[in-house]
């Protein structure tokens, strides 16, 4: 157990000795940290060794700056429990340590009993704060991998056009103006390896290695050059890169000498290869997801010429009219396969998979079916994401990208999506069962304070949100605004009370929250039809 760190504060050198002694002997949870013989001494030494603590135990009386004046002066800078001790019972100095948060207020002489149970009642505060904190924090960083699991899945999700969304010209536009190409590339795999944890292992040191190696001579380029660009790592194997070139007559000339400098590199600090795809100059940053979607197509040329190759754009084959034609009857039993994965059993979701591979076999073109098998899987974990929030993104990110990895034949593939959707179905149901999701909690939070005042943010915090990102997402659940929700819940707890208390119109509408009787009369009225007295009286006559 981590622990608390204690300064003790006292002008008598005695009493400073006997305090640190009386701490001391409760227990080795705590640590004195600091014992000083005033508040002048007690604030320079904390300042100059930049101490941090958890307990401040402090005289009252005591010459230049008193301990009510220590602790205001410290609890500016810093968060930390007080004692404070006193030859004599005066109230006044009482209700100031009470104003400055002192947690407790011992006479002298303190007796070796007295002050052991202060120090456990403190020792238990500390303790449940830090325990708060650290769920907090647990909390907070897991919001964050959600955030970032879903900006991930939005890039992606750019691939196809059926999924673009309005919000994509403010990303795109932090981009500005320019002549840009983007490069996709692609570690080779080997086919014949077996993907065991040491393989994995290796393989993500490897890809660090390379990653590191493009940023180096990417980060040379662009300072010798003043161009922009941008680098990103979508999975275990893929890098992107946006480069923003200068008006040139040389640029594919440029950008082969570029692409060489890669190669050399990787050859020199790897034992993998890697392919790459490149697109064509574009101006317009809304050519960005063409180009994306074309890079993606071209990297399949490496099933067929093999790997360690470049490919440029203009070597793509013209599939476009095939991808049209099945994307919308993909769609479709994607959509009924996600019904029957959320709302139904086993048995109706393997119906629903066999639908979904009947489109499959309709496809001939192997860039289009690894689309197809991955645009399920993000849409799989993207139910995931809305449905339960938190944990295994990545982990489903990373399953998903393996699916068509190492397959040698159209039923291998089959197996391998059964086997994957099956085992989602699993987690999910048993995320289901041990998880609250952020909309449970905020119900909770709202039945527990329905006599409060409950303010948007105040929901919003308990899960982490912005309240508007909250409002928005709690209206996208249930339906129903959180407002509306708020209101319909008082008045719900408002119809029980009339039904089995004898309390007034009154001391409901307080307990509920509403200073203002006549405004709550007029709600509940407004709602059911009647005011609080009318459906009283309904209720004693039923």
């Amino acid at each position: 157990m981590e622990k608390i760190k204690v300064i003790v504060v006292d002008d008598e050198p005695r009493i400073l000795k006997r305090m640190v002694r009386m701490v001391e002997d409760d227990g080795e949870v705590w640590e004195i940290i600091g014992a000083f013989s005033d508040g002048k001494e007690a604030i320079e030494k904390i300042e100059e060794k930049s101490l941090r603590f958890d307990l401040l135990l402090t005289d009252v009386q005591m010459p230049e700056i008193t301990g009510l004046q220590l602790i205001k002066r410290l609890k500016d800078k810093m968060s930390f429990e007080s004692i404070i001790i006193s030859g004599f019972d005066d109230f006044v100095y009482l209700q100031s340590a009470i104003k400055e948060g002192v947690s407790n207020y011992l006479l002298k002489p303190v007796h070796r009993e007295q002050l052991k149970e202060v120090l456990l009642q403190i020792q238990k505060k500390i303790e449940t704060k830090r325990k708060e904190e650290k769920e907090k924090q647990q909390l907070q960083r897991k919001a964050e991998e959600l955030d970032y699991t879903k900006q991930i899945y939005y890039l992606s999700q750019l691939q196809l056009e059926d999924y673009l969304r309005e919000d994509k010209q403010k990303w795109l536009q932090l981009i500005g103006k320019g002549s840009f190409q983007l490069l996709y590339i692609s570690i080779d795999q080997n086919r014949n390896q077996t993907w065991s944890d040491e393989y994995l292992a290796w393989l993500k040191v490897a890809n660090e290695d390379i990653l590191s190696s493009l940023k180096i001579s990417l980060e040379e380029w662009s300072s010798s050059s003043n161009r922009r660009k941008w680098l990103w790592r979508d999975d275990l194997f893929s890098i992107w890169i946006l480069i923003e070139h200068q008006e040139s007559q040389h640029l594919r000339k440029e950008t082969e000498a570029l692409l060489r400098l890669w190669k050399e590199n990787i050859k020199n600090i790897s034992e993998n290869t890697v392919t790459i795809a490149v697109g064509s100059v574009f101006t317009n940053m809304e050519d960005y997801l063409t180009n994306r979607k074309k890079l993606e197509s071209v990297m399949q040329n490496r099933m067929i010429y093999g790997c360690n190759k470049v490919f440029w754009l203009e070597q793509l084959p013209e599939t476009s009219e095939e991808s049209k034609k099945h994307s919308s009857e993909i769609i479709k039993s994607i959509q009924q396969l996600l019904f029957s994965l959320e709302n139904e059993g086993k048995k109706e979701v393997i119906i629903s998979l066999e639908e979904y591979f009947k489109k499959l076999q309709l496809i001939s073109s192997a860039s289009i079916l690894e689309e197809a098998v991955q645009l399920l899987g993000l849409r799989i974990v993207n139910r995931w994401v809305e449905l339960e929030g938190f944990g295994e993104e990545r982990i489903l990110f990373r399953e998903v990208i393996s699916l068509t990895k190492n397959t040698s034949n159209f039923y291998q593939l089959k197996d391998k999506i059964k086997f994957w959707v099956l085992s989602v179905m699993e987690r999910i149901q048993k995320a289901k069962r041990t998880n609250k999701n952020p909309i449970q909690k905020a119900k909770d939070y709202i039945q527990d304070h329905l006599g409060e005042s409950i303010t948007i943010k105040l929901i919003a915090q308990q899960v982490y949100m912005s309240p508007t990102y909250f409002s928005v997402y709690f209206k996208e659940q249930t339906g129903e605004t959180i407002l509306d929700y708020i209101t319909k819940t008082r008045l719900k707890k408002a119809t029980e009370l009339l039904e089995t208390t004898d309390l007034k119109i009154y001391d409901i509408a307080v307990q509920l929250g509403y200073q203002d009787t006549k405004y709550f009369s007029r709600l509940f009225r407004q709602w059911y039809g009647y005011t609080p007295s009318q459906y009283r009286e309904a209720h004693l006559k039923r």
